[in-house]
């Protein structure tokens, strides 16, 4: 594998870890709802499960993409061979476009997800 900048940021190793960090977001969010409903407390307190929903996107996102934005902003890549230090300016900046980009998208699924939940949960109980 190799560094591509604004395609292409990590390799196997780093991309296991980003689909580790989704999968246990997806089951803290899916805790947390367990939580509010078997305790019975305030259904509003759903709103925070956006939090949990986004790392679980944030994970899945850089795992199917190759890219960690974290590394964006500091401006390193590892693709297996250790982390080394983007040079080139234009690289960094298409690599720091593409982590706004997958930011954003995040949210946004963050946030719809945390919508899908409460009105679930509302119509389910």
């Amino acid at each position: 594998m190799e560094y591509q900048p604004g395609v292409c940021n990590i390799g196997p190793t780093q991309q296991r870890r980003r689909l580790l960090l989704g999968v246990a977001s997806l089951l803290l969010a899916a805790g947390f709802v367990a939580a509010v409903v078997a305790l019975a407390w305030p259904r509003w307190s759903l709103v925070l499960t956006v939090f949990p929903l986004y790392g679980a996107a944030m994970g899945a996102l850089q795992y199917r993409e190759r890219f960690c934005i974290g590394f964006a902003g500091i401006g390193v890549f590892d693709v297996g061979d250790g982390t080394n230090e983007v040079q080139n300016e234009e690289a960094l900046a298409a690599d720091r476009k593409k982590a706004v980009r997958l930011n954003a998208k995040a949210m946004a699924i963050g946030a719809a997800g945390t919508v899908a939940v409460f009105g679930a949960v509302t119509v389910l109980l």
